[in-house]
């Protein structure tokens, strides 16, 4: 039996988002955040009436689940929260709100362009090829805000939760008050998450590697927040990040024969069928790859050439799984112990 944890590890090097493109995110996150901040002020006095502002980014940039595309169009997805008392009935339109964000962001066709999209504002920087996407978000006395979504007006919607849930996944002692109370709790927040990304629980890395191999088929394939949760939900521990990979696939796969191909939302809108806007032919593409998967990666696990082994699991990864340092000899996988390097033994972090 080859290990190839060794060549996981690489490849989550390779298709981890680098500091120099987190710092850019965060750098023209707080730009945006300015712009909008500056906006809501003239806002206040013509249209909203006493409302607040705030933002919390969320999804993977926070769960450091994200990854860099191969195209390299990495993003952070940065919510608009509108803090007020208005109910449904007497708040401005889920439209208005979309091209209020617009307006204030302002058009500069030379530096980004802004799509107002169904779901939130996409602001693309043309240069580096990443972009920013904003949902816009009502908060009133209820729990839980509401999206403002053009094609299903306001449906509630809470990704805090779902960071919450994630976390406890993983026992990382992350704290609601992180995002809640943004400037109060930043240093502990920052040291949070240094903690975590130095740690780099096999999770994180699990799921990773699942959103490597659906960004190198592309089309068909769930999204993120799908494959987050099938990885959470079925999640197999193991010393190493191939077997830990190829057993969480296995789970999958009995997870969603067992329930009709379901993933539902662990968190509000709860038990929302995530795969209910799939057609029957595209849940079947994605079963059908997910068992080319699981059927290549038992042969990589059983084959004693880590090189063999290696092609294996590049078929389904892509060529930024390497094999350029993958041994063409037969290995004993009993005596190999993965370097600590790249987030230390999985056994450590799991």
């Amino acid at each position: 039996m080859a290990n190839c944890h060794e060549l996981f590890q690489h490849y989550n090097s390779t298709i981890k988002l680098s500091e120099t493109n987190r710092n850019l995110l965060m750098n023209v996150r707080s730009e945006l955040r300015k712009r909008m901040d500056n906006g809501f002020l003239e806002l206040q006095k013509v249209d909203l009436g006493n409302h607040t502002l705030e933002f919390q980014t969320q999804g993977s940039f926070v769960m450091d689940t994200i990854i860099t595309p191969k195209d390299d169009d990495f993003d952070l997805d940065d919510g608009v929260y509108f803090i007020g008392d208005l109910n449904i009935d007497k708040r401005p339109s889920v439209d208005d709100f979309h091209k209020w964000v617009v307006y204030v962001i302002g058009q500069n066709e030379d530096y980004a362009t802004i799509d107002d999209r169904d779901a939130c504002v996409r602001v693309a920087f043309k240069k580096e090829k990443f972009h920013i996407d904003l949902p816009i978000y009502y908060k009133d006395q209820a729990e839980d805000p509401d999206l403002a979504h053009k094609k299903d007006d306001w449906s509630i919607s809470n990704p805090v939760k779902f960071i919450v849930w994630f976390e406890e996944k993983i026992k990382s002692d992350f704290k609601v008050s992180y995002l809640l109370e943004e400037v109060k709790m930043f240093s502990e927040y920052e040291k949070w998450l240094n903690d975590i990304r130095n740690e780099d629980h096999q999770l994180r890395r699990i799921v990773r590697y699942l959103k490597g191999w659906g960004d190198d088929l592309r089309g068909e394939m769930p999204t993120g927040i799908i494959l987050t949760i099938l990885a959470a939900e079925n999640y197999k521990p193991n010393d190493r990040d191939d077997i830990a990979l190829r057993d969480t696939l296995k789970a999958i796969k009995s997870f969603l024969d067992n329930n009709g191909c379901k993933c539902p939302r662990p968190t509000t809108p709860e038990n929302d069928d995530l795969f209910a806007s799939y057609s029957q032919s595209k849940k079947d593409y994605f079963l059908s790859v997910l068992n080319s998967f699981i059927t290549s990666a038992t042969q990589a696990i059983d084959n004693p050439n880590q090189k063999d082994s290696c092609l294996k699991w590049q078929k389904h990864l892509g060529s930024r799984f390497s094999c350029a340092i993958a041994k063409d000899e037969i290995t004993d996988s009993n005596t190999y112990k993965a370097p600590a390097i790249l987030g230390g033994n999985s056994a450590k972090s799991a």
